[in-house]
C-alpha cells in the first residue's frame, strides 16, 4: 500500500484563494443578461458554438487598427476595443494556467497528461455551461479553446518544476 502524501497547507490555501477568484470573475463580476427579454430568449442570445469565431474577431481589431479606426471614427474607440481584445484573448489562457498546474499539485492521481487535462476540459464545460444558463458571462466554445490552452501550460509548467525538483535530488 502506498504512503499517503500529506498537502502542503499552503499550496490548499493558495488553491482556495484561487477558486474564489475564479468564482467571482466568472460568476459574480458581470450579469449578460439584458433586462425586458424572456429568460429563454436571453440564453438563446447568450453563447457562441462557432469555432474561433471570437478569437477570429479580436484578432482582426488588433491586426487592422486603420480600418477600425475609420469605421468607429476615431482613435480612443479603437483604443478600447483593443483593450478589450487583448483583455479576452489573454486573460482566457492566464487565468487558467494555475488550474492546470494546480491540478496535479493538489493531488497526486493527476499527474499524467491524460488524467488532469481531460478533467481540466471537463471543468472548463461546466464553467461555459453554467455560465449559459445563469446568464453570467458567456457560453463561448472559443473560451473552451482558450482556457484549455490555459490549462495546458499550467500543466507544462508543474511539468517542469518538477523534473527540476527531480533533478536537484529533491521530491
Amino acid at each position: 500500500m502506498k504512503k499517503e502524501q500529506k498537502r502542503n497547507p499552503w499550496l490548499a490555501a493558495l488553491f482556495l484563494a484561487y477558486c474564489g477568484f475564479m468564482l467571482y470573475m466568472l460568476f459574480i463580476r458581470n450579469r449578460s443578461a439584458i433586462e425586458g427579454l424572456p429568460y429563454w430568449e436571453q440564453v438563446c442570445n447568450n453563447y457562441n458554438l462557432k469555432w474561433f469565431r471570437t478569437v477570429e474577431n479580436y484578432w482582426d481589431v488588433l491586426t487592422r487598427p486603420t480600418y477600425y479606426i475609420d469605421k468607429w471614427g476615431g482613435y480612443e474607440v479603437y483604443c478600447v476595443q483593443v483593450r478589450i481584445a487583448v483583455i479576452n484573448l489573454a486573460g482566457n489562457i492566464a487565468t487558467f494556467i494555475p488550474f492546470g498546474a494546480f491540478l496535479p499539485a493538489m493531488w497526486p492521481k493527476l499527474c499524467r497528461f491524460w488524467k488532469a487535462v481531460p478533467l481540466g476540459v471537463a471543468a472548463v464545460i461546466v464553467v461555459e455551461i453554467l455560465q449559459l444558463f445563469s446568464l453570467r458571462g458567456k457560453c463561448d466554445v472559443d473560451d473552451l479553446l482558450l482556457n484549455t490552452v490555459g490549462i495546458l501550460i499550467g500543466y507544462g509548467l508543474w511539468r517542469m518544476v518538477q523534473s527540476i525538483r527531480k533533478r536537484k535530488g529533491r521530491r
